[in-house]
């Protein structure tokens, strides 16, 4: 029986980080635990960065990538490993793979489908050649170390110790035509899928759908792997190495790692691939089909002899589902730590409100603190230099239009997370500014005839006074904006939408109102439910932004959460038009007036038009849900349009 010994690294690489980037897998490399490894898997483009962006063009990036990958060939004795980097060939740049082994380049496989939906663009960077490719590539940088002056380019099988296997590059895995199924014709024994599968809600489970399939219907064992962590700032990749056999999951990696890398093993047999392929394997393409495929014969070789190899593993399948608020507390908190740590800022200044999405941000990030000493240590942030009581700082500006109750939750909170608390009041600083105003104006501004602005005056009154709290603790500034009021535009540009970033705002209200109600009900294994959690579901969601007389609620402003998320989802998430949208929204609230559900879309759908300049300038934020509104990376509006 032959014995198959896979590792799966998932790392958190930076972009146009080489020399650390390349550590990391030389870290993964010489370490026990892919010691005995015949393959070693690591994430897609992981020597240079996923996100370069436009970085990408620089003949640089190439260079400095492919001096990164000769570094690696003296740890390919005994076994093959497969590297991301990019490659310019014949005029064109390729996301491709390096497979490499006894300290050669055995070949570059080039990616053919371009990720370029939702928050990916790599059309935009790469070639995508359309067709398999059989060529040979002549390095432009030289190939110190390599024992060969051309390389194969292309797709291939790859034979090696009677085991054929092949790639597949993350989105070529994910499209209809696959070339797994051609690859499965000549006798495909291992799949191995480099990803940089981003996090969404839900998406976990899509991935195992699409890999268990594949190696039931074609009797192979799939590998994927992945990137782990905040990479450029909004994407935050969930790691999740894992390993399909017999139509079923077998092994899966952790998630949401603050490791710098983790590495997945597992352990098959040839006897077992083949056994199964002949009682189960049918043919699903033409003879010719599997003429075409060329064969790579990478030769054989004779791997070091290490005991105990299944136990060398830093991950084991998790025992235990994540609820998806389980899933957002765990991702955003990695996108903080991480965006912490890469920015090289001291921590994170806060303006506490003493409503639901302050709070949010506050307990998140008091999450990432928990987290990060859990997995790294308890000197973690003594090692980043951070002062861990600096950690997080909050103020709570109040006026006359503040009541007792938010500033009780936010000083309640406060004490509860054991971070440093500040309460100032601003009515002098908002009279100096509407005075000087009145002086230009030469009248009074009231509420009758000015209400949106004296609104707004009270949040950008705040907005530098939390800066300057922030510039003198070297912190990043959290901006507590979430989707729902994006879509709608209900936020003070160069006031509560200030800030570095803003972690909350690829979810919507109703969402973070849920994960509170999830909190409470003890479900959330990563958060205890706290009494000002208690007090501030108790009180009905307001900006505080009028006299307190008027008794001013979010909801009577704009409309109910849910039915402002629901029709959210149905014009931007499902792209529904207005009459379709109207039809959708009936079916969902039954018990609401149609002319009612009429109106609010047609009132959202100009709000929604209005706004696309404020979304334009708000801060960057992370990608968590099957649709976002940021116009970088999610969801691109023209900022002048019109409505039919």
């Amino acid at each position: 029986m032959t014995e198959l010994h896979i590792s799966a690294v998932t790392l958190n690489t930076t972009p146009l980080a080489f020399r650390r980037n390349r550590e990391l897998v030389i870290q993964a490399l010489q370490s026990k635990a892919t010691e005995r490894a015949d393959f070693i898997l690591f994430p897609e483009l992981c020597l240079s960065g996923y996100g370069c962006e436009d970085a990408f063009y620089r003949e640089s990036v190439w260079e400095e990538s492919w001096k990164s990958l000769l570094a690696l060939l003296p740890f390919t004795l005994g076994r093959t490993v497969f590297v991301g980097l990019p490659i310019f060939h014949s005029g064109f740049l390729y996301n491709c793979v390096a497979v490499l082994s006894q300290n050669q380049i055995k070949a570059l496989v080039p990616k053919i489908h371009l990720a370029n939906t939702g928050i990916h663009y790599e059309k935009r960077w790469f070639h995508s050649p359309l067709q398999r490719i059989d060529d040979r590539y002549i390095p432009e940088f030289g190939l110190e170390g390599a024992l060969q002056t051309e390389i194969p380019f292309g797709h291939f099988l790859f034979v090696s110790n009677r085991v054929r296997f092949a790639l597949e590059i993350c989105e070529d895995s994910w499209v209809s035509k696959r070339l797994s199924h051609e690859y499965a014709e000549r006798g495909l024994d291992l799949l191995f899928s480099p990803g940089a599968s981003h996090f969404a809600l839900g998406k976990r489970e899509i991935r195992h759908r699409i890999f268990s399939e594949t190696s039931r219907s074609n009797q192979i064992v799939t590998v994927f792997t992945n990137l782990q962590g905040n990479e450029a700032g909004r994407a935050i990749y969930d790691g999740g190495a894992f390993v399909c056999q017999h139509g079923r999951l077998q092994k899966e990696g952790e998630r949401f790692s603050f490791r710098e890398h983790s590495v997945l093993n597992f352990v098959t047999s040839l006897s077992e691939i083949r056994g199964g392929q002949a009682r189960e394997k049918r043919s699903h393409t033409d003879s010719f089909v599997r003429e075409s495929i060329p064969v790579l014969n990478l030769g054989e070789w004779n791997k070091p002899k290490v005991k105990d190899f299944r136990n060398q593993t830093t991950s084991e399948i998790l025992a235990d589902e994540l609820s998806p608020f389980e899933e957002f507390t765990r991702a955003v908190s990695l996108g903080l730590f991480d965006y912490l740590r890469k920015s090289k800022t001291k921590g994170y200044t806060l303006s506490l409100s003493g409503g639901a999405d302050s709070a949010a941000c506050a307990i998140l990030v008091d999450s990432m603190k928990r987290f990060a000493k859990e997995e790294l240590g308890d000197s973690i942030f003594a090692n980043l230099g951070i002062n861990e009581k600096n950690l997080l700082v909050t103020l709570y500006q109040k006026t006359d239009n503040n009541s007792e109750i938010t500033e009780h939750i936010a000083e309640t909170l406060s004490k509860e997370l054991g971070c440093e608390y500040h309460s100032i009041r601003i009515d002098s600083a908002v009279e100096t500014s509407l005075q000087l105003i009145q002086s230009v104006m030469k009248r009074e501004l009231t509420w009758a005839e000015d209400d949106l602005a004296l609104q707004n005056i009270q949040a950008r009154v705040r907005s530098p006074l939390i800066w300057l709290l922030a510039n003198m603790n070297g912190h990043l500034l959290i901006s507590t904006g979430n989707r729902s009021e994006a879509s709608v535009g209900y936020t003070t540009m160069d006031g509560d939408a200030s800030g570095s970033l803003c972690p909350i705002s690829g979810v919507s209200k109703e969402f973070i109102l849920q994960w509170f109600d999830d909190i409470l009900a003890g479900k959330n294994r990563y958060i205890q439910a706290r009494e000002s959690i208690r007090l501030l579901r108790n009180t009905r969601p307001t900006a505080e932004l009028r006299p307190l007389h008027e008794h001013q609620e979010d909801e009577r402003d704009l409309m109910p959460y849910p039915l402002l998320q629901s029709i959210e989802e149905s014009f931007v998430g499902l792209g529904l038009s207005s009459q379709d949208c109207l039809k959708r929204i009936s079916d969902l609230y039954p018990n609401f007036e149609r002319e009612y559900l009429k109106k609010q879309i047609e009132r959202f759908q100009k709000l929604f038009q209005s706004s696309q300049w404020k979304r334009e300038r708000l801060a960057p934020s992370f990608h968590l849900d099957r649709y976002g509104l940021d116009p970088k990376t999610s969801y691109r509006y023209p900022i002048l349009s019109g409505l039919d």
